[in-house]
Order: C-alpha cells, then structure tokens, then sequence
C-alpha cells in the first residue's frame, strides 16, 4: 500500500503545482485588468502634420510652371547648419525640407528653388547650407 501512494505522490503534486501557478495568474491578470493605468505616446496628431508636412508641397523646376496657373505667395528659405563638431554636417536635402515646410505653412502647395548656397563656417555654424526658393499656389487642371 505503500508503494502505490508514493508512485503517486509525483504526479498529485505536479497538479498541486499547476492549479496553484493558474491561480497565481489569474489573480495577477486580474489585478493587472482593473489597475488605472494610462498609456501615453508621442504619437499625436500634431507630430504626424508635421512630420508630413513637407509632402504637402510639391518642388517644381522653372520649366515645368509654363502650362500652370499659379499664384505667387512669398520668398522662403530653409537652412541646415552644423552647431557642434559631434553634430551632423549641413545638409542640402535637410535645407531644402526645410524650406518646403515653410511653404506648406504659408499654406503653399508648390515651390520653386532658385539656389542653394553653402557659407563658410562663423560663430554660430560650423557648416551651414541655406535654399532660397518661391512658395507658389499652383490651381492644377482637372482629372478627366
């Protein structure tokens, strides 16, 4: 008699051991479902106007403005400059998205580049590349 509860006793504990880790959980998830716990992001929705904002404007060559109908709206400039050795060099596409989002806030929907020039370093930039361009209003032709 014996021998036959010690040949059990292994498997009434690995039970034992189970409910009692089921109910460890469940109690855990319980608690966890109905604490007052907020999630918070950066992810607003003025980060992703932002962040799309230079797609709002469309970069035209000169060339291509002959069969449009646009308005001009004002002179623009971005720029990109190098602050600190550790920082990244001026960009010239960084100057030029910079540009575009200052067309978009003046509620442009096209521009023009007129140039890009880089200036030797000065007390305030080690490098600095700054794009002067023309935000446009441009009306687009109807799509048939």
């Amino acid at each position: 008699m014996l021998l036959c509860h010690s040949s059990l006793l292994p498997t009434i504990y690995k039970e034992f051991l189970m409910l009692r880790i089921f109910v460890i959980s469940s109690f855990t998830l319980l608690l966890s479902a109905c604490s007052n716990f907020e999630f918070s992001s950066n992810l607003d929705k003025d980060n992703f106007s932002e962040y799309f904002k230079p797609s709002q404007v469309t970069v035209y060559e000169k060339s291509q403005l002959a069969g449009l109908d646009y308005t001009f709206i004002g002179a623009v400039e971005g720029s990109s400059c190098q602050e600190e050795e550790n920082d990244r060099p001026a960009d010239i596409k960084q100057a030029r998205t910079n540009a575009r989002i200052r067309a978009a806030e003046l509620n442009a929907n096209g521009i023009v580049f007129q140039s890009c020039l880089t200036f030797e370093a000065d007390s305030s930039c080690i490098s600095n590349i700054i794009c002067y361009a023309r935000a446009l209003d441009i009306t687009l032709p109807e799509q048939e």
